[in-house]
């Protein structure tokens, strides 16, 4: 009887330290995901305006949680620009704090960078800044850690932790995303 108590005990601590660290994985696993197709999608449209020699833009929509890749169409609908909605399923993220001109990140005929912003996506208490830098092909991503979970309207950060950076340029781009 005393061995079932101590393995009843033993389970219950386990289980009470997994537990959340489970559930903070679906999290961080959303604002990456969100965060590759965010790559993804820079890579696409700096492909698409180097191979037509014309400035192409993505254009952020913080209240609807969603952007615009404009001049590009929907799969689903070729008559309209290709729209990503960041609050449904895989993703459920928040886009908060979008630092760019008009909101727009605009890249160059030659697939290059014009604006220097950030934009920060986040699920619960899990963030990444995502650093765009002008005359550059390279986006920087930064994990950080909220105090509080994001309420879509305010951000307070308790810690920031590693970066990468992703250079569009090259071939492999999203493969280097994916791998890391």
């Amino acid at each position: 009887m005393l061995e079932l108590v101590i393995v009843i005990v033993i389970i219950s601590v386990t289980a009470a330290i997994a537990i959340p660290r489970m559930s903070n994985a679906g999290s961080r696993y959303s604002v990456d995901a969100a965060v590759q197709q965010l790559l993804a999608d820079v890579n696409i449209t700096a492909t698409v305006a180097n191979s037509t020699s014309e400035t192409r833009s993505i254009v952020f929509d913080t209240t609807a949680e969603t952007y615009e890749l404009v001049g590009q169409p929907s799969p689903s609908n070729p008559a309209q620009n290709h729209t990503v909605d960041l609050s449904l399923e895989p993703f459920n993220v928040n886009m908060l704090g979008v630092s760019l001109e008009g909101n727009a990140l605009d890249i160059s005929g030659h697939g290059l960078l014009l604006e220097t912003g950030q934009l920060t996506l986040a699920v619960g208490r899990d963030a990444r800044r995502v650093v765009f830098t002008s005359g550059t092909s390279s986006v920087q991503v930064v994990n950080i850690s909220l105090n509080t979970p994001t309420d879509g309207e305010s951000i307070s950060i308790r810690s920031t932790g590693q970066s990468q950076t992703f250079d569009m340029s090259a071939n492999d781009a999203i493969m280097q995303a994916s791998a890391r």
